[in-house]
């Protein structure tokens, strides 16, 4: 069972909603991706990414997938406004473990991993 994580930030965009693409990042504005890894022995079975002004989480992005470990997937923002920066993460791991992080700023930064401790 997972202890705790540790949590390393590296992201580029920002945006309200967003949409989960597996397959090559499609251009959206001038706005690049924003990756998730699961760089953890856990699969995620739940992930929420939401805009921290926001006070809530959006809706689970994997729906019926799970984000296994060593993968990543790429979230497209449906929103390409350079003003909304900081977004709030948080992973239900299918053994139970909850991380939630809060205030990453994805415009300077382009992954989000998720890892051991």
């Amino acid at each position: 069972m997972l202890q705790s994580f540790t949590r390393k930030v590296l992201a580029i965009s920002a945006l309200s909603l967003p949409l989960i693409s597996f397959m090559a990042p499609s251009a959206l504005a001038d706005k690049a991706n924003f990756y998730v890894e699961n760089n953890s022995n856990v699969a995620i079975s739940e992930l929420y990414v939401s805009d921290s002004s926001l006070g809530n989480w959006n809706n689970d992005i994997l729906g019926q997938s799970t984000l296994d470990s060593n993968e990543k997937i790429t979230i497209v923002f449906a929103d390409s406004s350079p003003d909304r920066c900081l977004y709030d993460i948080k992973a239900i791991f299918a053994d139970g473990q909850k991380v939630e992080d809060y205030r990453i700023n994805v415009c300077t930064s382009e992954q989000y991993q998720f890892f051991d401790k």
